[in-house]
């Protein structure tokens, strides 16, 4: 029995005999492997969907969803899509609505699907050919856009225009108490100091204190022309109004100095006729003895204005 024994050891368990043994029988295990998946099968998967570019004035309350198809398709490709569940995103921007719904219709979305499945999209069946997104439509306003911008100018230049805002306002979504709140929307704080050239760029919106609120732009360009400016003088009358017919009144001074300011590019073009000061007689109280001068007339394009005295003295003669 023992010379038996040693026999086979020496011949048919030999190590390279069980060497050669394991090798064909993975060889073949991987040809049959590779035979089998080779071959095409109809297998049914779930697609996970992933909803993006939500319509701004919408609200969505689900952002995925799933469908099923059945695939004709070989052994690799579903033992991939087994592994790794395919996925694909929809953009509810471009669908359609019907009730309350966005409508997403696969048939209509073959060549998307395609490109993001990377099968053969002729080879599959969709067991579920619509999907239904419910939605919530917003409330929508538009807001008035009010600036923020505290503007500094360097010593002799201004501006004669108000500071121009585009767009001036902005769409704004979202729940009805919220929107209702709002009553207008800022820019962002900016300072700008020593200014001295004409102003444009870009501004965000400050969109903090509006929490739940969708905003359709969140920044606005704004424009500011800037000039050069200088001071002129110009000597005019003083007129006084409703003074009582029956008295004799006389005032002095007769004429008043106005200091204006304009810039260069208008200067030429100021009429000191243009500007009118007045003293009102019905102004005066008891026992005052000087009118105030006002000035009620100017020439639009000049900024600021002041008179160089601030109180006109009377005489009633008898």
């Amino acid at each position: 029995m023992k010379n038996i024994i040693k026999k086979l050891r020496s011949t048919v368990f030999k190590k390279t005999n069980f060497k050669a043994f394991f090798f064909f029988l993975c060889f073949s295990v991987v040809i049959w492997i590779l035979v089998q998946f080779s071959k095409n099968y109809k297998q049914s998967i779930n697609v996970e969907v992933e909803y993006v570019n939500t319509p701004k004035d919408k609200i969505i309350h689900k952002n995925k969803d799933e469908f099923s198809i059945r695939l004709n398709e070989n052994g690799f490709n579903i033992a991939w899509f087994s592994i790794s569940k395919p996925i694909i995103q929809v953009d509810l921007g471009e669908l359609p609505e019907y009730k309350k719904e966005l409508i997403f219709v696969t048939e209509n979305h073959k060549q998307e699907l395609q490109d993001q499945l990377d099968i053969d999209i002729d080879e599959v069946t969709f067991l579920k050919d619509t999907l239904g997104i419910p939605y919530e439509q917003k409330k929508v306003r538009k807001i008035p856009i009010k600036s923020r911008l505290d503007i500094s100018y360097a010593p002799g230049y201004s501006s004669n225009e108000v500071l121009k805002l585009q767009p001036d306002s902005v769409k704004v979504s979202g729940p009805s108490e919220v929107i209702d709140s709002l009553k207008a929307v800022y820019t962002k704080q900016v300072t700008l100091t020593q200014v001295k050239h004409d102003l444009n760029g870009k501004i965000g919106l400050d969109t903090l204190d509006a929490k739940g609120a969708t905003f359709y732009t969140d920044a606005v360009e704004y424009e500011l022309k800037v000039e050069k400016f200088t001071e002129g003088r110009a000597e005019v009358p003083i007129e006084v109004i409703n003074a009582p017919r029956a008295i004799n009144l006389s005032i002095f001074p007769k004429r008043i100095v106005v200091i204006y300011v304009v810039s260069l590019e208008n200067y030429k073009s100021i009429v000191k006729g243009n500007f009118k000061v007045v003293c009102d007689y019905k102004d005066l109280k008891e026992n005052q003895n000087f009118l105030i001068p006002k000035l009620v007339e100017k020439p639009k394009n000049v900024t600021s204005t002041r008179l160089n005295i601030n109180k006109v003295q009377f005489v009633i003669k008898k």
